[in-house]
């Protein structure tokens, strides 16, 4: 994915997974750098989705509400991004 800005092309590094969490679990986040960090429900309608973000953070830890498939997407302008997600049960 690419963004045009100030004349130049911005690359952004993007993280995809997914988690199968029970209500109370806590997803722990950790990057190299600061980045847009994102936890989207995998719920049927969109007006059931729920979404859980934290912007310009290294680190976040986000406690899932309900159980289900949670997906995290962590962006970051830095192509080099090192990264960790896992999760403290409830």
């Amino acid at each position: 994915m690419c963004f045009l800005a100030n004349n130049g092309v911005f690359n952004m590094a993007l993280v995809k997974a997914s988690l199968k969490l029970f209500g109370g679990d806590t997803v722990v986040v950790r990057c190299s750098d600061k980045c847009h960090i994102h936890l989207m429900s995998e719920r049927e309608t969109p007006a059931e989705l729920d979404v859980l973000s934290v912007q310009g953070c290294s680190d976040a830890y986000l406690t899932v509400p309900w159980s289900g498939t949670w997906k995290v997407l962590i962006d970051s302008h830095n192509q080099s991004l090192e990264h960790s997600i896992s999760y403290v049960p409830a």
